[in-house]
């Protein structure tokens, strides 16, 4: 890949979207190995020089790159990652505390693991398998709490979020919502939202915040955790 096809790719997404320039990129490379991801986003920055790019984001890379990046030069405004009350990478690899001394913003997805943070599963047995078999976000999302820990100590989560959910008058997904939100280095929250009721339980999540007692709760139960390990996208990407 060179300078004239990232260019390529840019013009023809600038014009499926009927815009001049495309507000935000977010790059993703799967294989660290093909080590020209610092070289293909000096390419983007060249392209945010000329107009065609308003900022520039990244995908699921880990600490060690989006530093080699910056080094580089590159002015990464954002990092799209994995990140939840089952599933802290970006925390305990030193990412967020990073982002957050560096103006680079997190944007946090899967912050409610497909629904397994919520009134739907407390008090439940976990997704079997056949279930989870015909929903890839919950088969996903499925592995990280496994990875997490015991069922048990995710009820225990959900236990703990209830209660803080009742309250504060809000749902559990809202309370796992806020406490991604408030950890450092956290811009927004990429959630799915399938009709107009999900857009209105969503909002309430700015309504309110956690106070550092109930951030404390939450992170005591987090703490027995026992993964996922590695950095970003390190399971992902068969690092560990």
């Amino acid at each position: 890949i060179g300078p004239s096809e990232v260019k390529a790719r840019v013009l023809s997404q600038c014009r499926r979207l009927n815009v001049d320039k495309l507000p935000l990129v977010a790059f993703f490379w799967s294989d660290y190995s093909v080590r020209r991801y610092v070289d293909v986003a000096l390419m983007l920055t060249e392209l945010k020089a000329q107009g065609l790019i308003g900022e520039i984001g990244i995908t699921n890379f880990d600490l060690k790159r989006l530093k080699e990046m910056k080094d580089a030069g590159v002015p990464v405004v954002s990092n799209q990652v994995q990140l939840s009350a089952l599933d802290r990478r970006p925390l305990n690899s030193g990412m967020a505390d990073y982002c957050a001394e560096n103006d680079v913003k997190l944007i946090a997805f899967g912050t409610v693991g497909a629904g397994i943070l919520s009134e739907r599963y407390l008090g439940e047995a976990a997704p079997s398998p056949a279930f989870a078999a015909d929903n890839v976000s919950l088969r996903m999302y499925s592995g990280t709490a496994s990875r997490f820990g015991s069922w048990s100590l995710v009820q225990e989560l959900l236990h703990a979020m209830k209660e803080i959910a009742d309250a504060k008058g809000v749902a559990i997904a809202n309370v796992a919502e806020r406490y991604v939100l408030q950890k450092p280095g956290v811009g927004a929250l990429l959630i799915g939202v399938r009709n107009s009721r999900h857009i209105q339980e969503n909002v309430k999540t700015f309504g309110f915040k956690l106070d550092a007692g109930e951030m404390a709760a939450i992170d005591a139960i987090v703490k027995k955790s026992k993964g996922p390990i590695g950095d970003v996208w390190d399971l992902e990407r068969g690092y560990v």
